[in-house]
């Protein structure tokens, strides 16, 4: 019986404009008794390290992936090739955002005006060619090592939604926070025949998350097995959870990190090519406090004329 191991991560915490994302992947491997396994398994074919003259698939924190106006192929190339191995195979943005998000996202999709159908055609910067290139190697070479990656799973939460469940839920740390454990449980439900490692980021500014699993799995009895500034281990019947720093040196939480941010750079290149069309010659932006603010003060004019609330697009917090 394999174990599954699960790893989670975010992109767009900080941002005032676009969405948040949080992504999770779930994994079975034979003979891996820990996640931190996964690399060896796979290592005739991904490395979390570059190295000029490695031409393995480069997969690793999304911060060390990928800089803010490059070309996005470095995501985008490990994030649909592994996609692929599950079954999904998009070809524009919101057909992928769709096939990794929960039912209820087409209406959200729906409600902004820069969400097209289609949307932008992906790959965005690579080729078709060259992600199948990688999918014929790849999934051989998971199968060889007796690897599965099962489901990538991803919350989108776009500002009108987060805002109404900051609201609710008091901060943007707690939003993070249940969004995180909601994937948890979906995976866990859907693919657990055994015992479970999942591994998460920390977040929140928190060392405690007993009372958060908890509440997400039935108010079940949550045993606390470590709580550090490093990291905070607890255990729920078969499931093992760890909240821990540096988390993205995990290849599950790596590959959720690049998923997240693929998804949020693209879909934010849609934003910024909408309101181009709206209003020639505007800056793009990514999102984040003081360039967001520039970028508001030179929409704010068409926001009526438009029909669009300000709070449609820009996040309280």
């Amino acid at each position: 019986m394999s174990r599954l191991f699960i790893g989670t991560d975010e992109a767009g915490y900080g941002p005032n404009l676009g969405p948040l994302i949080v992504a999770a992947t779930a994994w079975q491997a034979s003979g891996v008794s820990d996640c931190s396994e996964l690399w060896q398994a796979l290592h005739r074919i991904v490395t979390p390290e570059k190295r000029p003259s490695d031409r393995r698939l480069f997969v690793a924190d999304s911060k060390t992936v990928y800089t803010s106006g490059d070309s996005l192929e470095a995501l985008e190339v490990p994030v649909l090739a592994f996609l692929s191995t599950t079954g999904i195979a998009p070809g524009t943005i919101d057909e992928l955002a769709v096939a990794v998000s929960n039912p209820e996202f087409r209406s959200a999709w729906t409600a902004e005006p820069w969400n097209q159908t289609p949307g932008i055609a992906i790959p965005a910067d690579s080729s078709d060619e060259h992600i199948t290139e990688w999918i014929d190697l790849l999934g051989p070479a998971m199968q060889l090592a007796g690897v599965r990656l099962c489901q990538i799973a991803v919350r989108i939460i776009f500002p009108a939604e987060f805002n109404q469940l900051v609201q609710s839920e008091g901060s943007k740390g707690a939003v993070l926070s249940d969004a995180t454990l909601q994937l948890v449980r979906q995976l866990t439900d859907r693919h657990a025949s055994g015992t479970v490692q999942v591994v998460c980021d920390k977040h929140g500014g928190r060392n405690r998350y007993d009372e958060l699993i908890a509440s997400h799995f039935d108010d079940q009895f949550v045993f606390r097995v470590e709580e550090s500034r490093e990291r905070s281990r607890y255990r729920l019947g078969s499931i093992d959870f760890c909240f821990r720093t540096r988390a993205e040196e995990l290849l599950p939480v790596a590959l959720a990190s690049m998923t997240a941010k693929y998804l949020r750079e693209t879909l934010m290149r849609q934003f910024n090519l909408w309101w181009q069309q709206q209003l020639p010659g505007l800056r793009p932006t990514q999102g984040y406090p003081v360039d967001a603010k520039r970028f508001l003060a030179d929409i704010q004019h068409l926001l009526q004329p438009l029909q669009i609330s300000e709070s449609l697009l820009w996040r309280s917090r």
